[in-house]
């Protein structure tokens, strides 16, 4: 408090710029809007260290960015897939809406329900017997097993 009053003391008394016997006074630049020599050196020391500095920082963002990209599109994936799957069922409700339901081809995923249900066709029976025989193959061979 009293550093400010001890420098407007002297500005009255006409002692401004040279004003030695206030605590903690810092004179006004001498060559305001120039720089000097010594002032130039030590800005280029400066610029010096932090461009260092930021040389640095940069390097760290770049190899967190090349480690990081990675997990990036593994996580996107995760994101999309999630949202797919979340709007699987929206784009079917969407087609039910619309009476375009059980002809849903554009909507992913979509699986038509059985246009004969309770009843077998053709290609239904005989995938039917196809894994009827391959059962009981499996099961012949279980009996063998058992019975030797």
């Amino acid at each position: 408090k009293l550093a400010g009053i001890c420098e407007e003391m002297c500005k009255e008394v006409g002692a401004y710029p040279k004003c030695g016997q206030c605590e903690g006074f810092v004179a006004p630049d001498s060559t305001p809007g120039v720089m000097t020599w010594p002032e130039l050196l030590e800005h280029m020391d400066n610029l010096v260290d932090w461009g260092a500095e930021s040389l640095k920082g940069w390097k760290k963002q770049a190899s967190a960015l090349q480690v990081s990209g990675m997990s990036c599109e593994a996580q996107d994936s995760k994101v999309r897939s999630l949202l797919q799957s979340k709007l699987k069922g929206v784009c079917e409700e969407m087609c039910k809406e619309v009476g375009a339901y059980p002809k849903c081809g554009q909507c992913e995923g979509f699986v038509a329900p059985d246009s004969t249900p309770g009843v077998m066709t053709w290609p239904e029976l005989l995938e039917h017997m196809d894994n009827l025989v391959d059962w009981g193959a499996e099961s012949l061979k279980g009996w063998k097993k058992q019975a030797s």
